[in-house]
């Protein structure tokens, strides 16, 4: 995912819904997501931001078949 893309799912994404991914990560124990994201948010991140970016970095790390599991699983 390019820089803009993060932004934009970021824009689209409600607080319900960051919670909701957190939640998948912490019944997963993806500590490498919550960490992540934890980090993101102490130095400064929105919520929002911080979700999609890790998001952003599991989609960039997997191939594009996996995408669509990691999108279903969060």
């Amino acid at each position: 995912m390019t820089t803009q893309e993060i932004y934009n799912l970021a824009k689209e994404m409600t607080e319900q819904q960051v919670l909701n991914v957190f939640a998948g990560w912490e019944n997963t124990n993806d500590t490498k997501s919550i960490d992540t994201y934890n980090s993101l948010v102490r130095l400064g991140d929105s919520m929002q931001l911080a979700c999609a970016t890790v998001i952003a970095e599991k989609v960039n790390d997997k191939g594009t078949s996996e995408i669509y599991r990691i999108a279903y699983e969060s």
